[in-house]
C-alpha cells in the first residue's frame, strides 16, 4: 500500500538516526555511505558527496515508479554519456530525467549529470524499492 509521505520521511528518518551512517552495497560491490544532511531535509553519500537527496525528491521517485507501474529505469547511461533528455534514448520518465527537469531546472534537449544511482541506492536502503542490474528499480509489493 502506497504511504504518505510523512510516514515515508519518518521511516527513513528512524533508519538513519537509528545507526547514524548507513552501509549500502552498491551492485557493483562497492560500499556507499548514507547519513543526515545538516539541513535535516534529505540525506547525502559518501559516492557523491556534494548532492543532497532530498525526502521531497525522494518521495517524488517513489511516487512516479507507481505511477509507471512499479518500475521505473534510471536513466544513468544515457545521461553519462550525453544523451538528450526527451530523446528517444532517454525518456522522461527515467529517474535522471525526471529529478533534472522537477529539481534541478533543466528542460527538454538538456544533456545533465548522472545522479540516479544514488537515488536508487537511497531508496534500496530505506526499503521501499529493489535496485536492480539492468538500471531500473521496482517498488516493493508492500509500498505500492
Amino acid at each position: 500500500m502506497k504511504i504518505t509521505y510523512n510516514d515515508f520521511k519518518q521511516s527513513i528518518l528512524e533508519k538513519i538516526n537509528a545507526v547514524g551512517k548507513g552501509a549500502y552495497k552498491m551492485l557493483k560491490g562497492d560500499t556507499m555511505y548514507i547519513w543526515l544532511s545538516d539541513s535535516g531535509d534529505g540525506l547525502l553519500n559518501s559516492r557523491y558527496e556534494e548532492l543532497e537527496c532530498k525526502f521531497t525528491e525522494l518521495y517524488a521517485i517513489y511516487e512516479k515508479a507507481i505511477e509507471l507501474g512499479g518500475t521505473m529505469y534510471l536513466g544513468a547511461s544515457a545521461a553519462r554519456s550525453g544523451k538528450k533528455i526527451g530523446s528517444s534514448d532517454f525518456p522522461l520518465d527515467t529517474i535522471d530525467a525526471f529529478v533534472a527537469i522537477n529539481y534541478y531546472g533543466n528542460e527538454v534537449g538538456d544533456k545533465i549529470t548522472r545522479r540516479s544511482t544514488y537515488y536508487a541506492a537511497i531508496l534500496d536502503w530505506a526499503g521501499f524499492v529493489d535496485n536492480h542490474w539492468g538500471g531500473y528499480i521496482t517498488v516493493k509489493s508492500r509500498y505500492m
